[in-house]
Protein backbone atom coordinates (compact mmCIF):
# COMPACT_ATOMS: atom_id res chain seq x y z
CA UNK A 1 0.00 0.00 0.00
CA UNK A 2 1.17 3.20 -1.21
CA UNK A 3 1.56 6.22 1.47
CA UNK A 4 -1.17 8.19 -0.78
CA UNK A 5 -3.63 5.57 -0.35
CA UNK A 6 -3.52 5.93 3.44
CA UNK A 7 -4.43 9.88 3.38
CA UNK A 8 -7.67 11.25 4.57
CA UNK A 9 -10.08 12.24 2.72
CA UNK A 10 -10.13 15.86 4.27
CA UNK A 11 -6.44 17.14 5.22
CA UNK A 12 -8.34 20.36 7.01
CA UNK A 13 -7.57 20.90 10.84
CA UNK A 14 -10.22 21.97 13.16
CA UNK A 15 -10.14 25.87 13.97
CA UNK A 16 -10.25 26.64 18.07
CA UNK A 17 -12.84 29.51 16.21
CA UNK A 18 -14.75 27.40 14.19
CA UNK A 19 -17.96 27.20 16.85
CA UNK A 20 -21.24 28.81 17.94
CA UNK A 21 -22.46 28.26 21.59
CA UNK A 22 -26.44 28.53 22.19
CA UNK A 23 -28.50 28.38 25.45
CA UNK A 24 -31.88 28.28 24.94
CA UNK A 25 -33.11 30.59 27.51
CA UNK A 26 -30.22 32.69 27.63
CA UNK A 27 -29.51 34.62 24.55
CA UNK A 28 -27.62 37.64 25.85
CA UNK A 29 -24.92 34.72 27.01
CA UNK A 30 -24.79 33.20 23.30
CA UNK A 31 -23.45 36.33 21.47
CA UNK A 32 -20.65 37.20 24.10
CA UNK A 33 -19.73 33.67 24.52
CA UNK A 34 -15.79 33.44 24.03
CA UNK A 35 -14.84 29.87 24.59
CA UNK A 36 -16.92 26.66 24.99
CA UNK A 37 -15.49 22.86 25.97
CA UNK A 38 -17.13 20.12 24.63
CA UNK A 39 -17.13 17.86 27.36
CA UNK A 40 -14.56 14.99 27.99
CA UNK A 41 -15.81 11.17 28.20
CA UNK A 42 -14.89 8.40 30.54
CA UNK A 43 -15.72 4.46 30.60
CA UNK A 44 -14.61 2.56 33.78
CA UNK A 45 -13.24 -0.48 34.30
CA UNK A 46 -13.59 -4.09 35.77
CA UNK A 47 -11.06 -5.28 37.38
CA UNK A 48 -9.88 -8.78 36.89
CA UNK A 49 -7.77 -10.33 39.79
CA UNK A 50 -5.95 -13.51 38.40
CA UNK A 51 -2.99 -15.29 40.28
CA UNK A 52 -0.41 -13.81 38.13
CA UNK A 53 -1.36 -10.09 37.61
CA UNK A 54 -4.99 -8.59 37.01
CA UNK A 55 -6.32 -8.14 33.68
CA UNK A 56 -9.04 -5.54 32.94
CA UNK A 57 -12.08 -5.55 31.05
CA UNK A 58 -14.56 -2.21 29.79
CA UNK A 59 -16.97 -1.10 32.45
CA UNK A 60 -20.50 -0.21 31.56
CA UNK A 61 -20.86 3.04 32.84
CA UNK A 62 -19.92 6.14 30.84
CA UNK A 63 -19.18 9.66 32.94
CA UNK A 64 -19.55 12.67 30.90
CA UNK A 65 -17.45 15.73 32.23
CA UNK A 66 -18.94 19.42 32.88
CA UNK A 67 -19.72 21.49 29.61
CA UNK A 68 -17.94 24.67 30.23
CA UNK A 69 -18.01 28.12 28.75
CA UNK A 70 -16.65 31.74 29.05
CA UNK A 71 -18.18 34.91 27.92
CA UNK A 72 -17.33 38.59 27.77
CA UNK A 73 -19.45 40.38 30.67
CA UNK A 74 -22.10 42.96 29.11
CA UNK A 75 -21.39 46.25 30.31
CA UNK A 76 -24.63 46.19 32.28
CA UNK A 77 -23.93 42.40 33.54
CA UNK A 78 -27.25 40.99 32.17
CA UNK A 79 -25.79 37.86 30.83
CA UNK A 80 -24.11 37.29 34.16
CA UNK A 81 -26.80 38.40 36.38
CA UNK A 82 -28.87 35.82 34.13
CA UNK A 83 -26.87 33.11 34.90
CA UNK A 84 -26.75 34.49 38.85
CA UNK A 85 -30.22 34.44 39.47
CA UNK A 86 -30.99 31.10 37.52
CA UNK A 87 -28.75 29.59 40.11
CA UNK A 88 -30.05 31.30 43.21
CA UNK A 89 -33.53 30.66 42.17
CA UNK A 90 -32.42 26.81 41.94
CA UNK A 91 -30.58 27.08 45.33
CA UNK A 92 -33.69 29.10 46.92
CA UNK A 93 -31.63 30.81 49.85
CA UNK A 94 -33.76 33.47 50.80
CA UNK A 95 -37.88 33.95 50.41
CA UNK A 96 -37.61 35.98 47.11
CA UNK A 97 -35.51 33.54 45.72
CA UNK A 98 -37.98 30.95 46.66
CA UNK A 99 -40.46 33.16 44.92
CA UNK A 100 -38.32 33.00 41.68
CA UNK A 101 -38.22 29.00 41.87
CA UNK A 102 -41.83 28.75 41.66
CA UNK A 103 -41.62 31.25 38.58
CA UNK A 104 -39.06 28.71 37.42
CA UNK A 105 -40.95 25.69 37.50
CA UNK A 106 -44.49 27.51 36.46
CA UNK A 107 -42.51 28.50 33.64
CA UNK A 108 -40.54 25.06 33.24
CA UNK A 109 -37.32 26.77 32.97
CA UNK A 110 -35.75 24.96 35.92
CA UNK A 111 -33.33 23.66 33.17
CA UNK A 112 -32.96 24.69 29.56
CA UNK A 113 -31.21 22.80 26.14
CA UNK A 114 -27.93 23.92 24.33
CA UNK A 115 -26.13 23.46 21.46
CA UNK A 116 -22.39 23.32 20.82
CA UNK A 117 -22.08 23.96 17.26
CA UNK A 118 -18.66 22.73 15.58
CA UNK A 119 -17.70 24.40 11.83
CA UNK A 120 -16.09 23.42 9.59
CA UNK A 121 -12.39 25.17 8.17
CA UNK A 122 -14.82 27.60 5.57
CA UNK A 123 -17.28 28.30 8.82
CA UNK A 124 -20.42 25.88 8.01
CA UNK A 125 -22.11 23.95 10.73
CA UNK A 126 -20.62 20.35 10.17
CA UNK A 127 -21.74 19.18 14.00
CA UNK A 128 -23.85 19.90 16.39
CA UNK A 129 -23.42 18.44 20.39
CA UNK A 130 -26.90 18.77 21.92
CA UNK A 131 -26.91 18.81 25.53
CA UNK A 132 -30.54 18.44 27.23
CA UNK A 133 -31.94 19.58 30.80
CA UNK A 134 -28.79 21.32 31.48
CA UNK A 135 -28.86 23.76 34.39
CA UNK A 136 -25.53 25.86 35.92
CA UNK A 137 -23.22 24.20 38.62
CA UNK A 138 -21.04 27.12 39.04
CA UNK A 139 -20.36 30.73 37.88
CA UNK A 140 -17.11 32.42 38.16
CA UNK A 141 -16.17 35.48 40.12
CA UNK A 142 -16.15 39.05 38.81
CA UNK A 143 -12.51 40.23 38.62
CA UNK A 144 -11.99 44.16 38.69
CA UNK A 145 -8.67 45.56 38.43
CA UNK A 146 -6.83 48.74 37.52
CA UNK A 147 -3.41 48.25 37.36
CA UNK A 148 -3.46 46.84 33.52
CA UNK A 149 -2.24 48.96 31.17
CA UNK A 150 -4.54 47.62 28.23
CA UNK A 151 -8.39 47.13 28.42
CA UNK A 152 -9.01 43.47 28.89
CA UNK A 153 -12.41 43.09 29.51
CA UNK A 154 -13.79 41.17 31.64
CA UNK A 155 -14.86 37.69 31.25
CA UNK A 156 -16.90 34.88 33.69
CA UNK A 157 -17.05 30.84 32.89
CA UNK A 158 -20.00 29.13 34.09
CA UNK A 159 -20.07 25.74 34.01
CA UNK A 160 -23.54 23.12 33.59
CA UNK A 161 -24.54 19.89 33.88
CA UNK A 162 -26.79 17.98 31.87
CA UNK A 163 -28.59 14.21 31.38
CA UNK A 164 -28.62 14.11 27.86
CA UNK A 165 -25.88 14.38 25.72
CA UNK A 166 -25.69 13.76 21.79
CA UNK A 167 -23.71 14.39 18.31
CA UNK A 168 -25.25 14.55 15.01
CA UNK A 169 -23.25 14.93 12.14
CA UNK A 170 -24.35 17.41 9.84
CA UNK A 171 -22.32 16.82 6.73
CA UNK A 172 -22.81 12.61 7.38
CA UNK A 173 -18.96 12.45 6.62
CA UNK A 174 -18.62 9.98 9.82
CA UNK A 175 -21.03 7.97 12.39
CA UNK A 176 -22.86 10.08 15.25
CA UNK A 177 -22.56 9.51 19.08
CA UNK A 178 -25.05 9.22 21.36
CA UNK A 179 -24.90 9.38 24.89
CA UNK A 180 -26.69 9.55 28.29
CA UNK A 181 -24.86 11.21 31.11
CA UNK A 182 -24.72 9.20 34.14
CA UNK A 183 -26.01 10.13 37.52
CA UNK A 184 -23.50 10.73 39.91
Amino acid sequence: MSVLQALPDNLSYLSPIGFKFQLAKFPEVNYFCQSATIPGVSLGQIDLPTPQATGYMSGDEVQFDELSISFIIDENMKNWLSIYDWIMALGAPHREDYQKLKQLKTDNTERTQAQLIVLSSSMNPQLTFYFEEVWPMNLSSVEFNTTGTDIDYVTASVSFRYDTYRVENLLKNNKSFEGKRQQN
